[in-house]
């Protein structure tokens, strides 16, 4: 409800009434609702309020009728995200989170994502840096002063936190360069974007993106390296086997995605820069095409897209629905609910484990 704050004193107490309700019709209508629709009012209130939203209604006031109410109409296009025969769009940075949980990234796909945190901008510089530094031979120095011209412009929560996460910058600018030390592969490209297509009579699939490192191993074959720049971003062995990005930059590279420099995969590795660390921890995964599971990133890659254009997402509870931007339009997340559903009743809805 609305409130007034007097202007006199009562005592040493200041004075709080309720204020009337607005003398307009869409103010009428949205009380006539509210009482229709809460659980403690009397049947009689409800039927009574139920009543004058009907005559309401009949007059074609806007939001009387229940056919215009949010929540209650029927879905207004029940087709796939992608109808058959339409290409899918996937990138390899999407995989995870589509194939992790499909609502969360329905929701962020289209708006639901936050803005830019403070250790995403620091990433992001570090990534630029990165790009001037094709192997050990780079200038530290013109890469720190690439970071300090720049660091201003990372939008931080606090100025406190300047000084330590510029040292963090920094660190993982020195942690770069010591892993290209020590790196046995020679450099193909930096920051290389790739279109491929994957076809398919029934979904033929667009994989695109961009790989931080396009490396040739000592046998010919292409190695795509993705650096990492967050704090608790390493995996374990078994994750790291199938890791989805990973694995969608060798069916890229195994479609042709790469012809001027080959098409054979010697697999794909994470460098870790931003854990606690002292050095870079290189991850590599496999190469794709071998032993006898040969073509499951392709697999994957065409089972990601077919989740993407799919007619329906589910919510599924995960290690990382404690930093869902979107939990609270999810019906597992306990923060969820309908939209018609009264503010005090939690989501009873059940979700996939």
């Amino acid at each position: 409800g609305a409130y007034e704050i007097g202007s006199g004193l009562v005592g040493s107490e200041m004075c709080i009434r309720d204020m009337p309700r607005a003398l307009t019709l869409p103010a009428l209508v949205a009380e006539l609702r509210t009482a229709i629709t809460d659980p403690a009012a009397p049947a009689s209130r409800r039927r009574a309020a139920a009543a004058e939203l009907a005559r309401l209604a009949a007059a074609g006031v806007p939001g009387a009728h229940p056919d215009d109410w949010w929540g209650l109409r029927a879905l207004s296009d029940d087709r796939p995200l992608v109808d058959d025969g339409e290409a899918v769009r996937v990138t390899p940075s999407a995989m995870e989170s589509a194939l992790r949980c499909s609502l969360r990234w329905l929701l962020e796909r289209h708006g639901g994502s936050g803005p830019t945190s403070t250790a995403q901008g620091v990433g992001n510089l570090v990534h630029a840096a990165a790009m001037l530094a094709e192997d050990a031979s780079a200038d530290r120095g013109a890469l720190l002063d690439y970071v300090a011209a720049r660091f201003d412009a990372i939008e931080l929560a606090a100025r406190w936190m300047a000084g330590p996460e510029r040292e963090r910058a920094e660190a993982m600018v020195d942690k770069l360069l010591r892993w290209l030390a020590t790196n046995p592969r020679r450099l193909l490209a930096i920051e290389h974007e790739f279109a491929v297509r994957l076809d398919d009579p029934h979904r033929p699939v667009d994989l695109t993106g961009r790989v931080d490192r396009l490396e040739v191993d000592e046998a010919g074959r292409l190695v795509v390296i993705d650096l990492k720049t967050g704090k608790s971003t390493a995996v374990t062995g078994s994750e790291l086997a199938e890791h989805p990005q990973l694995g969608a930059y060798q069916a890229a590279v195994e479609a042709g995605a790469f012809a001027e420099f080959g098409d054979e995969s010697g697999g794909a590795a994470l460098v870790q820069l931003g854990t606690s660390a002292k050095d870079a921890r290189e991850q590599n995964q496999p190469a794709a095409g071998e032993g006898p599971a040969a073509g499951w990133a392709t697999a994957l890659v065409r089972r990601t897209a077919d989740t993407m254009a799919a007619a329906t997402f589910a919510a599924v509870a995960n290690s990382k629905c404690r930093v869902c931007p979107v939990r609270t339009s999810c019906p597992v997340s306990g923060q969820g609910r309908q939209v018609v559903e009264p503010p005090t009743t939690r989501s009873t809805h059940e979700g996939e484990e």
